[in-house]
């Protein structure tokens, strides 16, 4: 007997437990790694502490009813509800909760939502199947993922303001990262800005959250938040790295190949003097690619353009005789994620 009332007191403590810790749990949500994140979490704790006593009062009705009415017959239960005035004050409840919410939301959208003057760092952030391409405008710095081989690694400092211009070149897409407590979508020929300042160094893991094709779930991204020293450290470092590519020199025909949206090479050098037969071949089905050759990364001079064509097919071209140096070529289609150095040797002559 005493087994029995033991097992039964048991038993209701872990009840008690599993009413008092599934609500704890629902309301945890990350501390957030920018100052409008922690806007946002601190509202996830406000609501929760505002919603628990009504959730208690709820549940605890429920339980009551439960309990007082727990006999079986076959006869009609007792109609005492239903009558307008109890409708009128089921609907009062609920309008004074949600008056009560309403401000602290508002509130906190109005924060996020707050574009801050002066940012330190100014970033043009591009969608596309299936990729990321960050511009950082005051810096000359162009960084991308390489689709459906390498993510876009991109870096910021920490306790510095963040400017980004979301931009799509195609579909529609969506930066998400779950550490920042924020989405915003990209939408072809509408620019999206937002602001935000990290306060945490670490690495962080984002993704588009918008269904944009067929590797949708491979358009994915990782932020760095590194010290100001750091930060200067990789500029400097990211500058250098694709002018100090180098390749051997290819003689006669020049063959790129498009494949899975990357390029067969990020390295082309050839001979000065003379124009360059060059022969595309795009085996991306139904997917249109060109070939560019740019200045630079930041692309203020074109020297040479071929048409947009969908795979598969294959096209043939003349690249115009250009100065010895390096230069920069890329699909203008999908950006950076597809492009490489550009090399023109001198001339043996």
């Amino acid at each position: 007997m005493t087994r029995g009332r033991g097992t039964h007191g048991s038993g209701r403590r872990r009840l008690a437990i599993t009413l008092l810790v599934v609500p704890l749990l629902s309301s945890c949500a990350k501390q957030g790694i920018t100052t409008k994140a922690q806007q946002v979490h601190d509202l996830y704790r406000l609501i929760f502490i505002l919603a628990l006593p009504v959730f208690l009062a709820v549940e605890g009705l429920l339980l009551w009813n439960v309990i007082r009415y727990r006999r079986r017959d076959d006869s009609p239960a007792p109609q005492t509800v239903g009558r307008p005035a109890t409708l009128v004050v089921f609907t009062l409840i609920g309008a004074v909760i949600i008056a009560i919410l309403y401000p602290f939301g508002e509130s906190t959208l109005a924060h996020v939502d707050s574009i801050q003057k002066n940012p330190s760092v100014d970033i043009k952030l591009e969608g596309f199947q299936w990729e990321w391409t960050a511009y950082y405008q005051n810096e000359g710095l162009v960084v991308s993922g390489k689709t459906l081989r390498q993510p876009l690694v991109w870096e910021l400092p920490v306790d510095e303001p963040v400017r980004i211009e979301l931009v799509s070149r195609d579909v529609m897409h969506e930066f998400f990262l779950p550490d920042m407590l924020f989405m915003r979508n990209a939408i072809p020929g509408h620019p999206n800005v937002f602001t935000f300042t990290p306060t945490k160094i670490g690495t962080f893991q984002g993704q588009c959250a918008q269904f944009c094709g067929l590797w949708h779930s491979r358009m994915t991204f990782v932020l760095k938040v590194v010290s100001s020293v750091d930060y200067e450290a990789w500029i400097k470092k990211e500058r250098r790295a694709i002018f100090l590519l180098n390749c051997p020199t290819t003689t006669g025909n020049l063959t790129v190949t498009a494949k899975n949206i990357s390029w067969n090479t990020n390295c082309i050098a050839v001979p000065g003097g003379s124009k360059v037969p060059l022969t595309v071949v795009n085996e991306d089905s139904g997917i249109n690619h060109n070939f560019a050759v740019w200045d630079s990364p930041l692309q203020k001079t074109q020297y040479f353009q071929t048409g947009k064509f969908p795979g598969v097919a294959t096209q043939s071209f003349s690249i115009s005789t250009l100065p010895p140096g390096k230069y920069y070529f890329q699909c203008d289609v999908h950006g950076p994620a597809m492009s490489g150095v550009y090399i023109v040797r001198k001339s043996s002559s």
